[in-house]
């Protein structure tokens, strides 16, 4: 059936995995006259579906993307689930019960479901200063919710909880670590006292909640010793803290010092894998509009390089649509490598301008009306496929695609129904933003802050302008979600394609790349 055929279809067809009742993406504002429609690259099905951001992966250098159409969308809450599946189906053992340590998990209302999916094998510690959903929360037993900041003395003392069974190494571990370590509450942290347990304690002030400190040099035989006794429980470390907002002035510094932090805490806790928040610091701060009197950063070394642990930089889905932030895979005893600043930024930068606006991805479910062929889609599909084969290997076995097919969309809308946010529903929420900003004469220059938050926090850079520009302003921000509404609806992003063997690049349209990365090119035809 022609794609065109397949898209009308799947229009027609009642939604079924929203968890809120919606309309088809209704374009705001004024329509434009010509739209600019994207040049498409059909990703080579003979490799695999990107996974991690690593030395092959391509780069670009930055330039200013306004004006340019993006529809890629930030599902926040979704993205930060699916980026917790992929820990489990990537990197756990199937069937192993982990002790999971999450630092920055408040408020954790989506881990209830998660908890559920995974059939509550799992022991969870949550250790946030912020307010826990404890409706949701509360009454599972397997859960242990801490209203505190993460430090290196939680992360001794959960070391020495691990130890129980072994009451004299554990007593020796506490001699040797915990009393060594400063448990005295810090100057800062006494002052947010007052306010544990509410929404957002650690975005509102200039002071770093959570610093590094540096890790004590235990004995090599008790390290060694007590190492192996704690893996009679096996530990997932997971940090998802920031500190600050964009808005303040040291918000890089912000950024540095949880970094660093956590990356402390990884090395104490030693469990099997970590998955860390990692984003650099930036090359340069623009002063002024359109990246105008960028001053150098001071946080990176001479060499344009950052000192880090090393690990597998997981590629986000649903991430911002410019966001340079990803998930860091860190496996235990992993060392630490210079990351140089400049080719990680251009690597995003790819990442977000080329591979989730230009190429096109088959994917199992295809055509769906939700889960298009873009890469958020097709990643959602590929990261479900495989947790869902980690939860019951039967579904790879041969005669059993039908089933798999129908577990991978139950579970994207359990998903949804779980969040309370469908697709349509992102995108109005996100064209909200925008123009509110546009009206109130801020021009979003780029974009970052933390995963869920949806707001004026979010603006990494806005620049304030006369009020006679405010209406030229929001005419743009009407003209590219437009555009964005219709690229979205073209029927080559609602169905898998299937390519010769050869295309000729005369007949062919395609995106310029450093290198044709594991991509085909797509006849004219098709567009």
């Amino acid at each position: 059936m022609p794609l065109p055929q397949i898209l009308n279809q799947l229009r027609k067809r009642p939604r079924q995995e929203s968890a809120t009742t919606s309309t088809a993406v209704s374009p705001p504002g004024p329509t434009v006259n010509t739209i600019l429609q994207q040049n498409i690259v059909h990703y080579n099905d003979e490799h695999p579906f990107p996974f991690v951001m690593d030395s092959e992966f391509p780069a670009e250098g930055y330039r200013s993307r306004f004006g340019d159409t993006k529809t890629a969308i930030h599902w926040g809450q979704r993205k930060l689930l699916l980026s917790e599946m992929q820990l489990l189906s990537h990197y756990a053992r199937p069937g192993v019960s982990y002790h999971i340590v999450y630092a920055g998990s408040a408020p954790g209302t989506h881990l209830g479901f998660l908890d559920d999916i995974t059939n509550c094998i799992h022991t969870w510690e949550l250790v946030d200063p912020g307010q826990f959903d404890r409706d949701v929360l509360g009454p599972r037993k397997n859960f242990l919710l801490r209203n505190e900041f993460f430090t290196n003395a939680t992360a001794y003392g959960i070391n020495a909880t691990r130890l129980s069974a072994l009451k004299g190494l554990r007593a020796v571990y506490e001699h040797v670590a915990l009393d060594s370590v400063a448990t005295e509450k810090s100057e800062i942290h006494a002052r947010l006292d007052g306010i544990i347990g509410h929404l957002d304690v650690a975005r509102g002030t200039t002071d770093i909640p959570s610093i590094y400190e540096t890790p004590l040099t235990l004995p090599v035989g008790l390290n060694t010793l007590c190492q192996v006794a704690m893996e009679r429980k096996p530990l997932l470390f997971v940090s998802d803290i920031r500190s600050g907002s964009v808005e303040l002035p040291n918000f890089e510094e912000h950024v540095v010092e949880n970094m660093k932090a956590q990356q402390a805490w990884t090395e104490i806790l030693q469990g099997d894998f970590a998955m860390l928040k990692f984003r650099l610091p930036y090359t340069s701060k623009a002063t002024g509009p359109g990246g105008a009197g960028a001053v150098a950063s001071k946080l990176i070394d001479d060499d344009g390089c950052v000192e880090y642990l090393g690990g597998d930089m997981v590629l986000p889905i649903w991430t911002r649509p410019t966001s340079t932030e990803g998930r860091l895979v860190v496996p235990r005893g992993t060392g630490r490598i210079r990351y140089n600043v400049q080719r990680v930024e251009d690597q995003f930068f790819f990442f977000n301008a080329k591979l989730r606006e230009h190429y096109h991805f088959n994917h199992i479910l295809s055509p769906h009306v939700v889960l298009d062929n873009h890469f958020d889609g097709a990643a959602e599909v590929n990261c479900l496929r495989e947790f869902c084969t980690f939860m019951d290997a039967r579904l790879t076995a041969p005669g059993m695609k039908n089933k798999l097919i129908a577990a991978i969309e139950a579970m994207s809308t359990r998903i949804t129904v779980q969040l309370k946010l469908d697709f349509e529903a992102a995108v109005r929420r996100r064209d909200a933003i925008v123009l509110k900003q546009a009206r109130l004469g801020l021009r979003v220059v780029d974009e970052e802050g933390g995963e869920d938050v949806e707001g004026p926090s979010s603006l990494a850079q806005v620049v304030v302008v006369p009020t006679t520009a405010f209406v030229s302003w929001e005419a743009d921000a009407r003209r590219m979600m437009d555009q964005a509404a219709k690229e979205r609806l073209r029927p080559i992003w609602w169905g898998n394609l299937t390519l010769p063997a050869s295309s000729s690049p005369s007949t062919a349209t395609t995106v310029t790349t450093p290198t044709p990365w594991r991509s085909v090119p797509v006849p004219s035809t098709y567009l």
